[in-house]
């Protein structure tokens, strides 16, 4: 797979996707610091911009050293504020699925940001991955207002593993949520590879 316009900044209504870099780990190290990021995921926040910024540098390369994923990481901007609002990704892999994640800092949440950034990006993946027929999300079964948030965007749930996961001293089960590229047609305008989302 070769990545399609890896550098290319998306915009979806008042939002502009910036290609994460590793100038953005001074932008982003703060917000990250927040602990509700936190909660339904088996992370932590990065100890230093340093760190963050070498994390960052590895994204930077856009496909795993193999050659069987393609790395699309944003920064989230939204350029009336001046303000970095989350990230997201999507990972496309040779099977012709892409999984797409997302974040939005906790100052920012219940303003339709995740949303609008998360459209932007599955049409991006269908518009660019012709390889793509399927975007999966897998998420912490207890963090409803993520996944309300896809299935306002059209995604189903598709199954549920149990204990996928163990961190913060509990269990977490994950929710598998899955959308078709004819589904997301649908719902969504798909637009020509390199333009942006109509607003």
């Amino acid at each position: 797979m070769i990545p399609v316009r890896p550098e290319q900044a998306l915009r979806a209504g008042d939002l502009l996707l910036e290609p994460i870099l590793p100038a953005h780990a001074a932008q982003l190290f703060d917000h990250l610091q927040a602990p509700e990021l936190y909660t339904f995921i088996p992370h932590e926040a990065p100890a230093s911009v340093q760190e963050l910024a070498s994390r960052y540098e590895r994204w930077s390369a856009r496909q795993a050293p193999d050659g069987s994923e393609i790395w699309l990481n944003y920064a989230i901007y939204r350029p009336a504020s001046e303000q970095y609002v989350g990230t997201l990704q999507a990972t496309v892999n040779s099977s012709g699925t892409a999984f797409i994640a997302y974040e939005v800092f906790p100052a920012h949440w219940r303003r339709r940001y995740a949303r609008t950034a998360c459209i932007a990006l599955v049409a991006h993946v269908f518009a660019c991955y012709d390889q793509v027929d399927e975007v999966t999300a897998l998420l912490d079964t207890r963090n409803e207002a993520s996944w309300r948030l896809l299935e306002s965007i059209g995604f189903t749930r598709a199954g549920e593993i149990e204990a996928a996961d163990w961190f913060k001293g509990a269990s977490s089960d994950e929710y598998i949520y899955k959308i078709m590229r004819r589904e997301f047609a649908a719902a969504h305008p798909i637009p020509a590879c390199g333009t942006d989302l109509p607003s």
